[in-house]
Formats: C-alpha cells, sequence, structure tokens
C-alpha cells in the first residue's frame, strides 16, 4: 500500500451511506466498533454526527468523556471508507489508564492490507495539529495484530495494567 492511498476526513452528511454501510459490515462479522464515537450504539447518523461534533470541544462534551476528533480513512482511488480513527485529547483518569489519546478499527473486509499503520501514521499527524507531542495508546495483550500496527508507528510499551479480567498493553508514540 502507497502512503498517500489514504486520506482522513471528518464524518459529514455527505457520508450518510459510507457510515451505514461500515456500519453493517462490523454488525455482519460480529467486530467491534473501536474508535468511533459509539457508532454502534446510535440508529439515527444524524445524531451521532451531531455527537462527533459535540464531542470536539472540552465544553459540550459528553459527561466523563475527553474531547476527541473523529477521522474517517477513505481509500483514495475508490471513495471507500476503510476504517475510522479518534483522537483524544485532555484525557480523563479512567481513558487515560485504559484507553489512551487514539482509538480505531478497519473493516474486516480491508485488514491485513497496512490500512491500519498508516491510518494510525495518519492521526498521529493530526494528534500534532491539536498540540499532542505524544500519544498514548492501549490494547488488550492478546490483540497481536494492534501491537504490530503501534510498533509500525514507533510505539514503546510503558507497561501492562489489569482491565475488566484483562491485561492492557500501555503504549506510547511521539506525534
Amino acid at each position: 500500500m502507497n502512503q498517500s492511498e489514504l486520506f482522513l476526513v471528518s464524518p459529514s452528511e455527505e457520508y450518510k451511506d459510507k457510515i451505514l454501510e461500515f456500519k453493517e459490515e462490523f454488525f455482519e462479522s460480529g467486530d467491534t466498533l473501536y474508535g468511533t464515537e459509539n457508532l454502534q450504539s446510535t440508529s439515527h447518523i444524524e445524531e451521532w454526527l451531531l455527537k462527533v461534533h459535540n464531542n470536539q470541544r472540552e465544553e459540550t462534551v459528553e459527561p466523563g468523556k475527553a474531547p476527541s476528533y473523529e477521522f474517517m480513512a477513505i481509500r483514495e482511488c475508490d471513495g471507500k471508507l476503510i476504517g475510522m480513527i479518534n483522537v483524544r485529547y485532555n484525557l480523563k483518569k479512567e481513558m487515560y489508564l485504559y484507553y489512551g489519546n487514539i482509538g480505531y478499527c478497519v473493516r474486516k473486509s480491508e485488514r491485513k492490507k497496512g490500512y491500519d499503520a498508516e491510518m494510525l501514521r495518519l492521526a498521529l499527524l493530526e494528534a500534532r495539529k491539536i498540540g499532542l507531542d505524544k500519544v498514548l495508546l492501549t490494547v488488550d495483550s492478546d490483540n497481536l495484530a494492534s501491537i504490530a500496527t503501534m510498533k509500525k508507528n514507533g510505539a514503546i510499551l510503558e507497561n501492562e495494567v489489569p482491565y475488566n479480567g484483562k491485561i492492557t498493553h500501555r503504549y506510547w508514540i511521539k506525534c
């Protein structure tokens, strides 16, 4: 995959059909939509888009959540929505310990093609734009694919912590 094959864009009404198709593929495969501002629990895209917009600012973010920017990774050659990635800032305690600054997912039909590493690389550029010089990423210790993705982008393991009956790895990456 060429680095220029993907670009990040904020969700908008223009992408409604692509978002619904993306969400449906996750439901069909039984996967979890990480890093999508809880897209799986939203019945109306308009409500989700409003939540995404509101969660960008400290004044309007949902209680208990960190403000964040949601991005869709779009493949340039055909406009397909490949994945979503969320960049959080001003992390609250639980988010700092267990969730980190970035969460992401790639649709099942597009996995193992290097898109996750490229999405993370692009999100690191966005994190720098909002003033972050390093980001925290967390992952279950058995998620070897995500660990490899993080390491491709320079992640350094800080520690491991127990969370929800599993071990969570905490990695730092410079932006």
